[in-house]
């Protein structure tokens, strides 16, 4: 009777534990749940830290604490947009008015050329003379002009002549030439020598004066003639170089 009551026992325990296990089911299907965070103990006269609370709670939830980071800007974003292109410069126009008959005159016209003329400069022009000529000023008589063509055949100089009459009576030219530069090479052969002789161009050599203007932006050539009075403008070239003045 006992022996059959602890078999009775033994299927029963038995039965029990296999539908425990039945509802606990497999291992992988649990899930890990974790502690509950009980904190520290407080003593309620203790301060509180709020902050403190608060880091810990942002630091249990998987956030930074620190201060949040300002957007990235994009620096392309910020600059302005390029202003579109205007129109080219004009180009600048030079011309030189003239001639005027002395330097007074020309100093007038580039008074009255300020208000239409962005900048202005004076230039000479000398016309180019007939020849040149080397000679031997007038000698007191022709005794004396004789006496120095004795000297200029011993020294090897025979191209000469003696002036007869008018206001270069008694004169010695020594020769006349087309430009400047052998003119000047004879001359200075004959003082090499010993004799007072001279360069000079043939005729006179007249000046003209003139005035080089750059125009102001919207102005021509002929209003800039008409301020400064002149006869002519003629165009020139604005990237030779200005005299000063």
């Amino acid at each position: 009777m006992l022996l059959r009551a602890l078999v009775v026992l033994l299927v029963i325990l038995n039965f029990g534990v296999a539908a425990w296990w039945a509802a606990r089911g497999t291992p992988g299907d649990a899930q890990a749940v974790p502690p509950a965070d009980r904190g520290s103990l407080r003593l309620a006269s203790e301060p509180v830290d709020e902050h403190a609370e608060e880091a810990a709670v942002t630091a249990a939830a998987g956030r930074p604490t620190g201060p949040a980071s300002p957007p990235e800007i994009d620096p392309a974003a910020s600059m302005p947009a390029p202003a579109p292109p205007g129109p080219p410069p004009a180009a600048a126009q030079c011309f030189a008015l003239g001639p005027f008959a002395d330097e007074a005159n020309r100093d007038a016209a580039r008074i009255r050329l300020a208000p239409v003329a962005a900048r202005t400069a004076p230039r000479d022009v000398g016309e180019t003379p007939r020849g040149w000529r080397v000679w031997m000023s007038p000698r007191e008589d022709r005794a004396s002009a004789n006496a120095i063509v004795v000297r200029l055949l011993e020294a090897g100089f025979n191209d000469y002549y003696v002036i007869g009459d008018g206001a270069e009576a008694n004169a010695i030219a020594l020769g006349r030439f087309g430009s400047e530069a052998p003119a000047r090479a004879r001359a200075e052969a004959l003082r090499s020598a010993g004799f007072e002789a001279d360069a000079q161009p043939l005729g006179s050599v007249l000046v003209r004066y003139w005035v080089d203007a750059m125009a102001a932006e919207g102005q021509d050539a002929q209003v800039l003639r008409q301020h400064a009075g002149a006869a002519r403008a003629e165009p020139r070239d604005c990237d030779v170089a200005w005299e000063a003045g």
